[in-house]
């Protein structure tokens, strides 16, 4: 049974780790494409300013949703195939997941505060 579950996880978890890739990809490209949309309309006189702020919120949002895809699928691995060495790996990723998440989220709060000012 245990060698099911291991080949079972070895199969699922680097497609969990890809959502998360595909996910932060998403927000690089829409924060690109939005960037683009507003120095354009920028240049063409139709706006006056581009909404970094915005912008920021959006792929910041979608960065935390990805490092949690991989959050997600290193506990898996680790739980499944517990090493010294993979509790390590694991305890690294989650104090770093837990700093990046801490200031993303300072961000993105004071970036709704602004949209709502």
């Amino acid at each position: 049974m245990d060698e099911i579950l291991v080949q079972w996880v070895s199969y699922v978890v680097p497609w969990i780790e890809s959502l998360g890739i595909g996910v932060v990809l998403w927000g690089i490209l829409e924060a690109i494409i939005r960037l683009a949309q507003g120095s354009w309309s920028v240049l063409t006189r139709k706006s006056s300013r581009i909404e970094l702020d915005v912008i920021r919120l959006t792929m910041g949002e979608k960065m935390v949703l990805g490092l949690e895809f991989f959050l997600a699928g290193d506990i898996i691995q680790t739980i499944v195939v517990p090493t010294w060495n993979s509790l390590a790996i694991l305890g690294g990723i989650v104090v770093i997941h837990t700093v990046i998440v801490y200031f993303l989220n300072l961000e993105l709060s004071r970036g709704a505060k602004l949209r709502n000012v």
